[in-house]
């Protein structure tokens, strides 16, 4: 029975060509090292903790749903709990909602540090004007990039926060 046309290399016998079905030990080592930092990688991205914020003064409590984020004019943004009204919200920078009426600093975020004279607000209660806390504070954002802690100034709200991972620029 003949081939059809272009199917010649069909009928060459192979020979003394022989195929390497195994890999070499340089290629199973390779191998294992691109399985075990695919897995590195999975696992330090999965461990990143959730974004939480604590109020400890006035009163106790967490909220695990928040966002952090640094503006393109170098303005650190943070909020904690629902997006209508935040348990705790604050701004470090130059983008600062109210900075020029309330004299807060606007000196751009610049990494870790100490962070006098911001923006900061704390609601408790159901609307804005029931349990809420505000003006301005001091917000420190320790080595790692994405926890701190924070205070007003006039001492009625403090506690401390986690970004879950530092935002990125």
């Amino acid at each position: 029975m003949p081939f059809p046309q272009g199917t010649r290399w069909l009928k060459q016998p192979l020979g003394r060509v022989t195929i390497r079905l195994t890999m070499t030990i340089k290629n199973r080592i390779r191998r294992f090292v691109a399985a075990l930092v695919t897995v590195a990688t999975l696992v330090s991205v999965s461990a990143s903790s959730q974004p939480t914020a604590t109020i400890v003064k006035p009163k106790s409590r967490t909220v695990t749903e928040g966002f952090c984020r640094i503006l393109s004019d170098g303005t650190f943004t943070a909020n904690w709990g629902p997006s209508s009204l935040p348990t705790l919200a604050f701004t470090i920078g130059p983008g600062a909602t109210m900075a020029d009426a309330m004299h807060a600093n606007k000196t751009k975020f610049t990494g870790p540090g100490t962070y006098r004279n911001e923006i900061i607000a704390v609601y408790l209660g159901k609307t804005a004007l029931k349990d809420s806390y505000g003006g301005l504070g001091t917000v420190i954002i320790n080595a790692d990039g994405h926890s701190g802690k924070f205070a007003l100034n006039n001492g009625s709200a403090a506690g401390h926060f986690d970004c879950g991972a530092p935002p990125a620029r």
